[in-house]
């Protein structure tokens, strides 16, 4: 029922999602989890833009764009979250923004694909981000999900280059209130 609802929402509301719209903190979450010391944890980032500009009908022509302030790291743990800022990990003072660029969309079940190439610590990976759309109002909810290696982005330097303390894996969530532009 819910697939039904999303997939008449998405399509008999088409217009509604091609304007260019945007989010920020004021408007949705980006929370991340991973593994320390065999328990999960999690955080979130206090600062970040998005800007989606996709038509359902036209997804070819679709980007979106995800500025990321990396100093505004948060975890609930002041050591770790002091730790995650330092030359070890995300050295935000070198590295303040972490970048996601997507221009392919693809259809993923209920909802999208968005595969472009995320920037932190300079080093740019492949990464595909699952989203759904969901029209309401003058808003637009975007809910989606990403996976990513740590290690492949230089997060973990010196004795943190190990996974015995802390997993590889990340898992990003985020959900947002997207307006139109102007």
């Amino acid at each position: 029922m819910i697939f039904r609802t999303l997939l008449l929402a998405i399509l008999l509301c088409p217009a509604a999602l091609a304007d260019v719209r945007q989010a920020d903190e004021s408007a949705g979450t980006l929370n991340f989890s991973a593994i320390q010391a065999g328990a999960k944890f999690t955080g979130f980032f206090k600062r970040f833009q998005v800007k989606l500009d996709f038509d359902p009908a036209s997804p070819a022509k679709g980007s979106l764009d995800v500025t990321v302030e990396s100093p505004s790291i948060e975890t609930q743990d002041a050591e770790r979250d002091e730790i995650l800022k330092s030359p070890d990990f995300f050295w935000t003072e070198k590295h303040p923004q972490a970048i996601f660029h997507a221009t392919d969309f693809e259809r993923a079940g209920s909802g999208w694909r968005a595969s472009g190439e995320l920037t932190i610590r300079g080093v740019k990976k492949p990464i595909a981000v699952q989203f759904t759309l969901v029209p309401a109002g003058a808003v637009t909810v975007m809910k989606g999900t990403a996976s990513l290696k740590r290690l492949a982005f230089g997060l973990g330097q010196g004795d943190w280059a190990s996974t015995e303390w802390i997993g590889d894996d990340v898992d990003v969530r985020f959900e947002l209130k997207l307006t139109p532009i102007g």
